[in-house]
């Protein structure tokens, strides 16, 4: 369900980007350098093994990181984002079904943060790109989970980046992220499975790596980018 919702933002900032394309078409952005801040929900966009449910949950801390703006192509509003910073997917993973209320018992966060290096091209505010995470910390309902169970997180990202107030100083920035991990969490999902003795496998079924968690998510957020070179006055007004 969640890979449906993914692809269909992707094709609505496209539609936004056709759209503003001859109102953003004037406005061009020296390179830039500045701080990130956004506040991110997710969820396991994989199957699960039976006796399970996946279930959205917001990050507790925003994400924090260094943005940097590089254009490639003024005439066609073309440029590149590089984006390092401190990520954190969060979601529920819920259990102990109630066949009388219809509903599961148990709901439990787990918690995985990264490094994150993340380069996008834009075009018009839209970003297309990937980011490649290094773990530092997870936990399970607060319980610790050591970071040499976990692998190093590639996700496709879309998002698009809309310019609230722009001078020669820097510009004011609002943007969204949809994010999905190409590779699972674990290294080895069989074994590092944190509730594999608390939800066995039922009946027959077998658990495999097939089943390794790999996060979906959005994000909104605010950045501020300082110009690092000036451009003449009819770039700003």
């Amino acid at each position: 369900m969640l890979q449906k919702i993914v692809i269909t933002l992707i094709l609505v900032l496209f539609c936004i980007s056709s759209i503003k394309l001859t109102a953003q078409e004037e406005q061009y952005f020296p390179p830039e350098l500045g701080l990130s801040i956004g506040y991110k929900c997710a969820i396991n966009g994989f199957p699960n093994p039976q006796g399970r449910k996946n279930g959205f949950a917001f990050n507790n801390v925003p994400d924090v990181g260094i943005t940097t703006y590089i254009p490639l192509d003024f005439e066609y509003n073309l440029g590149l984002y590089l984006d390092i910073g401190y990520n954190t997917n969060s979601f529920l993973m819920k259990y102990n079904y109630d066949a009388d209320t219809k509903n599961y018992l148990t709901q439990d966060r787990m918690r995985f943060s990264y490094i994150t290096i993340s380069p996008t091209f834009s075009h018009c505010g839209i970003k297309l790109g990937f980011s490649v995470g290094f773990p530092v910390s997870a936990d399970w309902i607060g319980i610790n989970i050591n970071t040499d169970k976990l692998q190093n997180l590639i996700e496709f990202k879309a998002g698009y980046t809309h310019p609230l107030y722009y001078d020669k100083v820097g510009r004011l920035n609002i943007f969204f992220n949809a994010s999905y991990a190409l590779n699972g969490v674990y290294t080895d999902f069989v074994n590092n499975d944190p509730l594999k003795n608390v939800v066995p496998a039922l009946g027959n079924q077998i658990i495999t790596n097939y089943y390794n968690p790999r996060p979906a998510s959005i994000q909104l957020g605010l950045n501020f980018l300082f110009n690092l070179i000036e451009l003449p006055d009819e770039y700003y007004y």
